[in-house]
């Protein structure tokens, strides 16, 4: 009913087939796509057994968002949906290569190519369904940033900068990513990598962590959670600027919810240091604490990481009780 419902308010809009046969045809896949994908980003709506073929199907007929969800899907993160990495790799090939015709007229036809050709260049890095292989990921991370696609080139000078499918060339590196920014500066990764080249000193005459640092604190406003770890080291050990663990503490925890692992495990490293926790600390209180840790750092309503760590805070409670 729910899927109806849906379906009626978007006729509603206007969105009806037209008389033309392919204007019919158009409209309708339309509709099917834009409801396939309310559906799928419901979270109150279990029954979405027929999203999968509905993707398929408009995919077929050249819709390129529609084409892009059902990647998302063959890669698994799209709800329960099974994940299908050598379709994902056979699609995302096929509208790269142009042998799967996208509607010429739809506004996001060429991004979508491009956005293959990106993910064509994943696969193979990852040997996500298809072989693994340096030298195709960076074939097609090239073929995707000489398209003008602002993630690739992003991408391809971290390929330069550790010569992966290539050989190093981090100055060319720099001069693409500069150019990037030019373009658009809220690229994801910009910021991290500009950061990295200059405290690395990679290509350079020397490091340079001041502006290494400026470029973190970019990638900082910019919600870069890989630039954030970054910055938050800089200020825990001094590099760049004054040392301010209260500071790189806030940071990690910033880059932890973003999704940074790592940040997540130098928050709780941070965290003990502060706390008083150290080697004398018994090891299942440590194990409680970086549990509360990584809690703490999913983006979750508070009293749901409340009631997830209340064992753990427990837990560990209890065993420093006994030590007294």
């Amino acid at each position: 009913m729910k899927h109806m419902a849906i379906f009626c308010a978007l006729c509603a809009m206007g969105m009806q087939p037209g008389t033309a046969a392919e204007d019919a045809r158009y409209r309708s896949t339309e509709i099917i796509y834009t409801t396939t994908a309310l559906i799928l980003n419901d979270p109150t709506i279990e029954d979405i057994d027929d999203a999968l073929s509905n993707l398929e199907y408009c995919t077929q007929q050249g819709h390129p968002e529609a084409a892009l969800l059902l990647l998302d899907v063959y890669e698994g993160k799209r709800r329960s949906l099974p994940t299908a990495p050598a379709k994902a790799a056979t699609l995302a090939h096929r509208i790269a290569n142009g042998e799967l015709g996208l509607d010429a007229d739809h506004k996001f036809s060429v991004a979508a190519r491009q956005e293959c050709m990106f993910r064509c260049a994943l696969y193979a890095e990852k040997g996500f369904g298809t072989e693994k292989s340096d030298h195709h990921a960076y074939e097609w991370m090239l073929q995707a940033s000489n398209s003008g696609y602002g993630k690739a080139r992003v991408e391809l000078a971290r390929y330069l900068i550790n010569g992966k499918g290539c050989r190093k060339n981090p100055r060319t590196a720099l001069k693409l990513l500069k150019a990037q920014a030019k373009i658009d500066k809220t690229t994801p990764n910009l910021f991290f990598y500009l950061g990295h080249i200059y405290l690395s000193g990679a290509g350079l005459p020397k490091r340079r962590p001041d502006i290494a640092f400026t470029y973190f604190s970019y990638g900082e406003k910019l919600n870069d959670a890989n630039a954030i770890n970054n910055l938050a080291a800089m200020y825990e050990q001094g590099i760049g600027t004054d040392a301010d663990e209260l500071m790189a503490l806030r940071l990690y925890k910033k880059a932890a919810q973003l999704g940074c692992k790592a940040a997540s495990a130098n928050m709780q490293r941070l965290s003990y240091i502060q706390e008083g926790y150290g080697s004398g600390t018994p090891e299942s209180v440590r194990i409680d604490n970086a549990a509360m840790q990584v809690i703490e750092a999913l983006p979750l309503p508070a009293t749901t990481r409340q009631k997830l760590s209340a064992p753990f805070k427990n837990h560990a409670q209890k065993v420093l009780d006994n030590s007294l």
